[in-house]
């Protein structure tokens, strides 16, 4: 494969949890010095970079078409509900009023996120064309979902104890949930069309494994070489059309002459069975999201003396666009691996780690 080029995006040393669609890329970034975080948008074909009006703590953006969805902390009360931006027109909604949501993900109409309360966590799914929130998932032990068209999936724990969990999806037409798999030990999922791919560490290590709803066949992605400790971290799984773009990084006693412990970008493309590394970094990788060609994530940049920044990147994979699935429409999502439950200490511990980042 040809060079790969990476482009810095950002450059307030304090972005991070970036997400795209089309032409738009999204992000949060605390660069006014502030205890608030906001929200950017960087257009690719303009070059031009605008911050959406928001107030309080909003962080951790999903973008579709023109629609961003994010979650917001009040930090006088230290409640958390989700709103959505529109690009078109210019104007903030406020999706949720629970102050227990938190995690959004949306695809057209559709935002589904969790809100949790006494320690069980349920998954919603709100839909702007009649303004009806629906329960999807209720008094259970959810991860956080991701949705396609009419499919919303996440992995579910056994218990509060957290030692077994499986991928599960729900069909918001049938009003249906499926269990995808058994092995106990599966998290993580994302979607796009008929494919669900996530990691699983039945065999000790996690492996990236995809499930295809059209054949009901469970492929095994890579091996334990090849993603290796990927699981611990927020946002470091996404497909888009054939291709699938995770983090890995070398366990300590795998290191080889040379190799550095940071992540690196790998992809994979379903069409010609064929893993790339697309990525050797010298700084620290967290969170990735993917769209056509073009990868985008955050990095930290190990500075001289103790200090590091984090800013957000892109690269263009080579070649032809992913495949378009006829029924598509793009979106990619990425997940973590804390229990969906928590989901206001999520917000605040994530907030949290990513502000002490930037100083």
């Amino acid at each position: 494969m040809p060079e790969i080029i990476e482009t810095k995006i950002t450059a307030s040393g304090s972005a991070g949890f970036p997400d795209i669609y089309g032409d738009r890329i999204v992000y949060m970034d605390w660069r006014n010095e502030t205890e608030l975080s906001e929200i950017y948008v960087y257009n690719l074909s303009t070059k031009m970079e605008t911050m959406i009006p928001t107030s309080g703590l909003t962080g951790f953006p999903k973008i579709y078409d023109d629609r961003i969805v994010y979650s917001a902390l009040n930090m006088s009360n230290g409640r958390a509900d989700i709103y959505m931006y529109n690009l078109s027109t210019s104007k903030e909604s406020r999706i949720t009023s629970s102050g227990i949501s938190g995690f959004p993900d949306i695809y057209g109409d559709r935002i589904v996120y969790i809100n949790s309360l006494g320690g069980r966590g349920d998954i919603y799914l709100y839909d702007l064309s009649t303004k009806k929130e629906t329960p999807i998932v209720v008094n259970r032990y959810p991860g956080i979902p991701a949705i396609y068209n009419d499919r919303i999936v996440f992995h579910e724990w056994d218990s509060r104890l957290l030692k077994h969990s499986d991928i599960k999806m729900y069909n918001i037409s049938t009003s249906e949930e499926t269990q995808i798999n058994t092995s106990g030990s599966a998290v993580l999922p994302v979607i796009y069309g008929n494919r669900i791919v996530y990691y699983n560490a039945s065999h000790g290590k996690p492996d990236i494994y995809m499930f295809d709803l059209s054949t009901k066949e469970e492929t095994k992605i890579t091996t334990n070489e090849t993603a290796n400790g990927t699981s611990n971290g927020y946002g470091s799984l996404a497909i888009y059309g054939s291709r699938i773009v995770w983090l890995d990084r070398p366990h300590i006693e795998d290191l080889q002459p040379g190799e550095n412990l940071c992540y690196n970008i790998y992809v994979y493309d379903l069409s010609a069975s064929n893993e790339t590394k697309i990525s050797t970094s010298e700084y620290i990788i967290y969170n990735l999201a993917t769209y056509g060609n073009i990868i985008v994530w955050s990095g930290e940049d190990k500075a001289p003396g103790n200090n590091s920044t984090v800013d957000i990147y892109m690269c263009t994979i080579p070649g032809e666009d992913t495949e378009p699935d006829a029924e598509q429409e793009p979106l990619v999502k990425r997940n973590e691996s804390m229990p969906g439950f928590e989901v206001i200490s999520g917000i605040v511990s994530l907030f949290g780690v990513f502000l002490y980042r930037r100083r």
